[in-house]
This record gives C-alpha cells, sequence and structure tokens, in this order.
C-alpha cells in the first residue's frame, strides 16, 4: 500500500482550556473494538509505527503547489510555489520553492524584483533544514532549532510542521484504537527528546492518529509544555496521480487564535527518477524554474498473484 503523506507530509479540534497535560491528553472511544484508555499493547503499537515509518512512494515526484492564508478576522491570501521529493539513505528529502513575492512591474514601468524562499528539508532521525532568501548574497543557511517552529512566508505552517521530526522520536506511547471518522484509526503519543532543552520547553507532545486501514497520518495535533493543544494539522483532500494517493489538501489551524492556512497541490508528476543534485545545498542557490531537472519516470514492477 502506498502512502497518503509522507516526509514533510507526515502529518493534524481542539478543546483549549484545561491546563492539565493528561486531561488534554483523554481521548474517548466509539466502538466495542477501541482500546482507547484500556493498557493497549505495547509492543503491537511499536510494530505499527515501525510499518508507518517505513512507507514511501515509488519514485521521487514534482508537485505546483499553493499557500492560502486563512486569518480568522482578515482576508484570505495566496502565494504558489514548486516541491520536488524523494528518498534519501537518510529518509524522505524534499527542495522547495515558495514565491513569496512574484517579480512585478511598478507603475513607473521599473521591474520589482521577486523573492523566493528556497528550502531544503532532510527528514528522518537525522532531520535537518537549510534554506535562502532569493536576492541574499553568500551560501544557504542551517535553520537553527529554535527557528524550527517559526511560521513559513506567513502561513501557519512551521518547518517542525512539514518535516515532521515527531514521527521519529524515540520515545512514544501507544494510547491504542480508536473510530476516527468512520474508520479505525490507532493513537500515538510522541514524547520530544529530553536532551533536547530548547524544545521540551515549548513542546509537551504530539498526538498521532495513524489509519489502521491506509496506514497513513491523517491528522496530528501538537501540544505546549503546559498541555495546551497549539495546533491541528490534518488532510483535507486526496487524488490519485500516476497511480499512486497523494493528498490534495492539508490544512493547518492555529488552536489559539483559530487562524487556517491550507496547502494545496495544483498539479503533480509521480514515479520521477530525479538527480541528486537537486537535493544538495547548491541547489539553494538559484530558484527552480531556473534550473535544467531532469524527470525521467521512474519504473516499478508489482508482482501479480
Amino acid at each position: 500500500m502506498r502512502q497518503v503523506s509522507a516526509s514533510i507530509f507526515l502529518i493534524v479540534a481542539v478543546l483549549w482550556g484545561s491546563s492539565s497535560l493528561e486531561a488534554q491528553r483523554r481521548v474517548t472511544s466509539g466502538s466495542p473494538l477501541d482500546t482507547v484508555g484500556e493498557a493497549p499493547n505495547q509492543k503491537l503499537g511499536w510494530e505499527i509505527l515501525q510499518q508507518f515509518r517505513s512507507m514511501h512512494w515509488d519514485g521521487g515526484y514534482r508537485w505546483r503547489i499553493q499557500l492560502k492564508m486563512m486569518p480568522r478576522r482578515e482576508k484570505s491570501r495566496y502565494i504558489n510555489g514548486m516541491m520536488y521529493g524523494d528518498r534519501s539513505s537518510q529518509g524522505p528529502i524534499s527542495r522547495i520553492d515558495i514565491v513569496e513575492r512574484p517579480a512585478d512591474v511598478d507603475v513607473g514601468g521599473n521591474q520589482v524584483q521577486g523573492s523566493t524562499l528556497r528550502l531544503l528539508l532532510q527528514s528522518g532521525a537525522n532531520a535537518y533544514a537549510m534554506q535562502k532568501l532569493s536576492g541574499d548574497s553568500g551560501p544557504p543557511n542551517v535553520v537553527v532549532a529554535d527557528a524550527m517552529l517559526d511560521r513559513i512566508a506567513g502561513s501557519e505552517f512551521s518547518l517542525f510542521d512539514l518535516m515532521a521530526p515527531y514521527v521519529y522520536w524515540p520515545k512514544f506511547e501507544y494510547e491504542g484504537r480508536k473510530t476516527f471518522r468512520g474508520g479505525p484509526t490507532h493513537l500515538f503519543w510522541m514524547y520530544p527528546p529530553e536532551e533536547d532543552d530548547l524544545l521540551s520547553n515549548r513542546i509537551g507532545g504530539v498526538r498521532l492518529y495513524i489509519s489502521d486501514q491506509f496506514n497513513v497520518l491523517t491528522q496530528t495535533e501538537i501540544f505546549g509544555a503546559q498541555g495546551e493543544k497549539l495546533k491541528t494539522i490534518y488532510i483535507s483532500g486526496v487524488k490519485k496521480v500516476d497511480g499512486q494517493a497523494i493528498f490534495s489538501g492539508m490544512d493547518v489551524r492555529n488552536e489559539l487564535t483559530r487562524d487556517k492556512a491550507r496547502l494545496r497541490i495544483l498539479d503533480a508528476d509521480m514515479g520521477l527518477n530525479l538527480p541528486q543534485s537537486l537535493f544538495e545545498a547548491q541547489s539553494l542557490m538559484d530558484d527552480l524554474q531556473n534550473q535544467r531537472i531532469s524527470t525521467g519516470r521512474f519504473e516499478s514492477f508489482q508482482n501479480v498473484e
């Protein structure tokens, strides 16, 4: 079974009000088969989580994307971008351009330079992120830890959301099976690494909702250090491209401000054989549209039973 959202998007209703972390973590069941609150088998949970972590698409991909910002008290606005992704020896990797300001011409006929945020994101157990803003001199910068939770291009998404490092955190608790959105779903509470003081001071834990039927992450909930729910990230649409299922929309809701953002895939190519150079730091020195990128097809064969 191919995964609906990998890597960057291993991605998450929130009743914010209780200051108790345990109160925030209570989840009600809705089926006789549900095991939430019944001391579920942790070995089974480990096997489910390992299977989920091992899922990936066949070959690389190219997506034309759009970010829709939906602040609660202001008009929505849109920015566009491009994303390429694949899987390295360390895990999912992606190269992204987000056009924060397109090139334009002012009333006097003068050209106004555009601004593009270029990102290189390596997910997995040893995750890292690099970025460069077009027009800035010098080499790309490694994103420092305290900037991983900052908003991207004015949206509610952060690098922490997109890279989903919490999927690979070693300490977790399997909370059991729950009927969620009409289907059986496994819930996991992921604990931030104890040695990361900076992260632990801001994040109390992350809850994953993994579909039992499709082995995909359908929702993520991110909690603050005091147990308050900060964000919900969830898949809002799915489509099939080149025989592979991908999300067509992924929403993030800021549970404190109620502002939202939506990441949409406008069009996509899947099963590509992408060059390794695309996922190196040098690629950040120029916009994706200015680079010659070979996108040969990746052929995958499956056994017929």
